[in-house]
């Protein structure tokens, strides 16, 4: 039997590696962006390239947090269509958050970058860990909305 102590060090391992992971998507799509506003498609609206990134770093967070942050929950089937999922629903936060923050507010796009990547984390994890990488997802889902404290 799992002790809570032993429950809680690997939630907090998960935690670091979905961080390292993040931030190496980070790293990669603020690069790709960057090349790409000011090199490859400087003439594109930079809403659209911020989107096409997200396209891009889609698949390297995926492979890596399949691989390595969420291994050892087992195969996870479906787990490709559920990233999908909350990749779409992520991607749209992002770039809404990105438009408002650049278009809208005329805040420098870079340091949008910066805020969006700070932000969408807490959304992303939660939603991997309950969800994508999850055997049983709509068990986790079901116990999740139940631990959560309801007002009277």
């Amino acid at each position: 039997m799992i002790s809570g102590r032993d429950k809680w060090r690997g939630e907090m391992t998960k935690l670091a590696k979905f961080i390292f992971v993040g931030c190496s998507t980070f790293v990669l799509q603020s690069g790709l962006y960057f090349m790409f506003t000011r090199w490859l498609l400087e003439g594109l609206s930079h809403t659209l390239v911020y989107v096409l990134t997200l396209l891009y770093i889609m698949a390297f967070n995926y492979s890596l947090n399949r691989a390595w942050t969420f291994r050892e929950q087992g195969s996870a089937r479906g787990s490709v269509r559920r990233y999908a999922a909350v990749s779409v629903t992520a991607s749209a936060i992002c770039a809404l958050l990105f438009w408002v923050g650049h278009d809208l507010l005329r805040i420098y796009d870079l340091l949008v970058v910066v805020a969006v990547n700070l932000i969408i984390p807490f959304y992303t994890f939660l939603a991997h860990r309950v969800y994508t990488f999850h055997g049983e997802p709509d068990q986790a889902i079901k116990r999740f909305v139940r631990s959560v404290p309801h007002s009277v």
